[in-house]
């Protein structure tokens, strides 16, 4: 069993066929409250006092068989994207360079966590830069051919687009490259919209969690975080997902893991809540799109925040993960989402 003061045990909780059934059922009723049955709130509370928590490191079926659960999270894709930007001359000289620092970045924009009333459209277009370098996209996320398009691209350092959200969220994994990085002059990502005010940030604040604005009271909300190139091969890369409340204080996580390009690896299915004792603790389990175990996630999270280890057959502290999540009122079951990093420890992530 694995402890620490940030981490609770070691998590082996995987959910029954029994908790799978109630959330299909209620997704199907449109629950707003959230509330799924009496015995599901009973076991999960039970799950999160244990020391293992039940869960095992099995092999599983593709997306724990549990395909109408990940429906009902709708969760978006991401798809790959081939920029000719890469074969810029300016991106494969700065790629070829000894000094250049890479970092592999998300930016998402829309209603996080969704509100699936939401009837409000909202107009996302405009331009990302970096004051200096390039940037590639690897990946979007959710574009749809009638309302998201990127303008063709002639400056490296600038990628122009549309994009309308209503309930979901829409956005990108990018290769952000700086080839003459300097800590007194940092690299900075800008999201300038066709109308209104730009927001920055520095690498460093990028580097250290997902940066988070808040543009309307309505759940519509600006994200970006990044990852410095892994060294040595070293696993890493990001997490996110959305949560059904089944009671106050507890419920089921359903999340996508993917590499630091945003490649779907594999699922992540759970649970969270509150202990007796008061202590929020969260337990997941991670498999890949075949089923086969890949890891547990086990940690602790408050005030907007989580923490955690990722925890394999032969290696408790082979990995870290961590990042933010935001609470909504109920819709459709859906309580929340999550934003975050997971690396091997030996990457040196910074998730510490």
């Amino acid at each position: 069993m694995y402890r620490s003061t940030r981490i609770d045990s070691t998590l082996r909780l995987i959910l029954s066929a029994t908790l799978a059934g109630s959330l299909g059922a209620c997704a199907a009723r449109g629950d707003d409250d959230g509330a799924g049955s009496e015995e599901e709130a009973n076991q999960i509370a039970s799950a999160l006092e244990s020391d293992n928590g039940g869960l095992t490191m099995n092999d599983e079926a593709p997306q724990f068989g549990d395909e109408d659960g990940f429906d009902a999270a709708q969760l978006e894709n991401e798809v790959d994207y081939d920029d000719p930007i890469a074969d810029d001359p300016t991106v494969t000289d700065a790629l070829a360079s000894e000094g250049t620092a890479t970092y592999h970045t998300a930016v998402l924009w829309g209603q996080m966590p969704p509100d699936f009333d939401a009837e409000t459209v909202v107009d996302w277009s405009g331009t990302l830069t970096v004051n200096r370098g390039a940037m590639v996209i690897r990946r979007v996320v959710a574009f749809e051919d009638r309302t998201d398009s990127v303008e063709r691209r002639t400056d490296p350092a600038s990628i122009t687009f549309t994009s309308k959200t209503r309930p979901h969220m829409d956005g990108f994994h990018l290769i952000l490259i700086d080839p003459t990085p300097d800590a007194s002059d940092p690299l900075v990502l800008t999201y300038a919209p066709a109308a209104g005010a730009p927001t920055s940030w520095t690498i460093d604040a990028l580097l250290e969690g997902p940066q988070s604005v808040e543009v309307d009271d309505t759940g519509n909300r600006l994200v970006a975080v990044a990852m410095p190139e892994p060294a040595d091969a070293c696993e890493s890369g990001f997490l996110r997902g959305r949560w059904h409340r089944v009671r106050e204080g507890r419920g089921r996580l359903y999340g996508h893991v993917t590499d630091d390009d945003g490649a779907l690896l594999g699922h992540m299915r759970g649970i969270y809540g509150e202990r007796r004792d008061g202590e929020r603790v969260f337990f997941g389990k991670f498999i890949d799109r075949t089923g086969r175990f890949r890891g547990l996630f086990a940690g602790t999270y408050g005030d907007g925040h989580f923490h955690g280890r990722w925890i394999s057959r032969g290696d408790p502290d082979l990995g870290v993960l961590g990042g933010e999540y935001r609470e909504n009122r109920v819709v459709r079951g859906i309580g929340g989402h999550f934003l975050g990093r997971w690396a091997e420890t030996s990457c040196d992530p910074g998730l510490e």
